[in-house]
C-alpha cells in the first residue's frame, strides 16, 4: 500500500468509528459565518436598510437591499427562531411570546439612526 492509501484508510476508519471529532472543526466556520452575518446586518442597520421589529426579527425597511444583506438577515432570523423555540419549550409558552418579549427589548436598545418597526407597522428612525 502506498502512503496515500494508508492515510485514507486510517482516515476512513476514524470517521466510521466516530473517533474523529468533527464538532470543533464544524463550529469554527459556523461562528465565523454568524459573526460575518452580524457585521453585514449591523452595517445595514446603520445605513437604515434593515431594522428591528417588535416581533423579535429583523426586516428590510424598504425594497432595496443586496442579496448579501438579505441572506445575512435571514441567517440571523433563523438563529433567533431557534433560540426562541428552545426558550419557549423550557418555559412552556408559545414561541411568539418569547419572540415578542425579545423584540421589545431589541427595539428599545436600537441605536440612534437605526430604524425600528412599531406596533402600528410604521418604520421609525431612532433619534
Amino acid at each position: 500500500m502506498t502512503m496515500k492509501k494508508i492515510f485514507f484508510t486510517i482516515l476512513s476508519a476514524a470517521f466510521v468509528s466516530g473517533s474523529l471529532a468533527m464538532s470543533p472543526v464544524i463550529s469554527k466556520p459556523a461562528q465565523a459565518q454568524l459573526s460575518e452575518a452580524k457585521q453585514i446586518v449591523d452595517n445595514a442597520k446603520s445605513a437604515g436598510l434593515v431594522g428591528e421589529t417588535i416581533a423579535g426579527y429583523l426586516a428590510l425597511t424598504g425594497s432595496s437591499a443586496s442579496p448579501e444583506i438579505v441572506n445575512a438577515m435571514n441567517e440571523i432570523n433563523i438563529r433567533r427562531k431557534s433560540v426562541y423555540t428552545k426558550k419557549a419549550r423550557e418555559q412552556n409558552v408559545q414561541i411568539d411570546v418569547i419572540a415578542t418579549i425579545t423584540g421589545e427589548k431589541l427595539v428599545a436598545k436600537a441605536k440612534p439612526g437605526e430604524k425600528v418597526l412599531d406596533s402600528t407597522g410604521n418604520w421609525i428612525t431612532i433619534g
